[in-house]
């Protein structure tokens, strides 16, 4: 705690956007866990509810490009507002649908689109304001303090919305998840952001004009990932943590109940594992801003992918949840440094098309990591499955080695030319 306390020193704005964005992850996890029992219990389909689910992801894939250009030229602070209004306003009204009952997976479906759209726009403008409001002498510091939120989040979210689920149903919880993120829009509305330049350019040239530049900014902002060694190594390195977070936990529930045979508490058990790791992956990254950044992710990631490894090396369930706390402790310190590195080696006036250039990536990854935690346990089984996953992190880092020379240490990164 005094370790956490230390990272919110960074300023009082930061303290604030740390705050409303724990509120806001907390909303997500009550989420995670509600809309899939709420639509499998209406349809009793798997597919069905794993379709709706994946309804937010292409909300959010299918603008991702567009909305980063878009947004820098807006005010970020004023974007994380709206949206967060107007995502606060869709969770209120799917809560008096469920209360009344007049509810269809269709309809949850189209409010799970729109949540990925507005949240889309909040977490593109969020990220674009952090250098800005932390200093970009404290990007470590930052997302560590961002990575702690994410850990208590995933470590109390789904118990809470469990016992609210159980005790008051799913309108009420819903309900929560409303007020969560309304509660995440006043803190933003505290935040005080100085020196930020709104490009006005485009407003005294026609519309024509405008759509040209603004297509022409948005494809910039995909080629910048690969300009340099440095933004190559950042974008394999997202694509690869954002397969293995959905491939890995999906495909270890699936090993659990097939391979290990868990009743649902001892698999929940097992997952929280992973919330530990978290934990303790925060901990550790006060010590690694004078290591070099390429060596270190590329070592997180093989830790990864050894915890992976041991999950799927047999039955034995102590075993298992080792190997999930180095999975997912791994993972998280990887997650922090690929984020401060990307951000410090990127223009500040083009981190918001450059940001939103990696969800599409990201999400690309994660789509393909979902339907192969299915795919390859269906025909195969769940050891195949978790030692393929664990092949997929260790064999990339290995070779991101012989990069190291464009590396440099975690303090010392500055913006590149592109």
């Amino acid at each position: 705690m005094i370790i956490l306390l230390h990272y919110y020193t960074i300023n009082k704005n930061f303290l604030k956007m740390w705050s409303s964005n724990l509120s806001s992850v907390l909303g997500q996890r009550f989420r995670e866990l509600v809309i899939p029992i709420i639509v499998l219990t209406l349809t009793a389909s798997p597919l069905i509810t794993a379709l709706v689910a994946l309804s937010q992801q292409a909300g959010g894939l299918l603008f991702a490009i567009p909305a980063g250009t878009w947004i820098e030229s807006k005010d970020k602070r004023n974007v994380m507002i709206y949206s967060k209004a107007i995502s606060s306003v869709l969770l209120l009204i799917l809560s008096f649908l469920l209360f009344q009952g007049e509810f269809t997976s269709l309809l949850i479906a189209v409010v799970l689109f729109l949540l990925g759209i507005v949240g889309l726009l909040s977490r593109t403008a969020f990220n674009s304001l952090i250098p800005k409001v932390s200093g970009r002498e404290n990007l470590v510091n930052a997302h560590t303090s961002l990575e702690a939120a994410d850990a208590i989040s995933t470590l109390i979210g789904p118990i809470v919305a469990g016992f609210f689920l159980a005790q008051f149903g799913s309108a009420a919880t819903i309900l929560v998840c409303g007020g969560l993120m309304l509660i995440s829009m006043l803190f933003i509305l505290s935040v005080q952001v100085t020196g930020e330049t709104i490009d006005n350019h485009t407003n005294k040239v026609g519309n024509k004009e405008k759509l040209k530049k603004f297509w022409q900014q948005a494809v910039e902002g995909f080629t910048i990932l690969f300009t340099n060694t440095s933004q190559v190594v950042c974008t394999i390195v997202i694509c690869l943590l954002s397969f293995s977070t959905t491939f890995v936990v999906l495909t270890v529930v699936i090993h659990g109940k097939t391979a290990m045979d868990l009743e649902p508490d001892r698999i929940g058990l097992l997952l929280s594992c992973a919330g530990v790791g978290n934990i303790a992956g925060v901990v550790l990254l006060r010590w690694v801003k004078k290591l070099s950044w390429i060596p270190l992710l590329s070592i997180m990631l093989i830790v990864s992918g050894m915890g992976t490894l041991l999950i799927g090396m047999g039955t034995n369930f102590y075993v298992a949840c080792f190997g999930m706390f180095l999975f997912d402790g791994a993972l998280s310190m990887a997650f922090v440094i690929q984020a401060s590195i990307h951000q410090g080696i990127t223009p500040d006036h083009m981190l918001s098309r450059v940001k939103s250039s990696t969800y599409v990536m990201g999400g690309i990854s994660g789509i393909l990591g979902t339907f192969l935690s299915g795919a390859i346990p269906e025909a195969v089984n769940s050891y195949i499955a978790l030692w393929t996953g664990a092949s997929v992190l260790i064999v990339p880092s290995v070779l991101l080695l012989f990069l190291t020379s464009h590396s440099t240490r975690v303090d010392k990164v500055e913006p590149l030319q592109m």
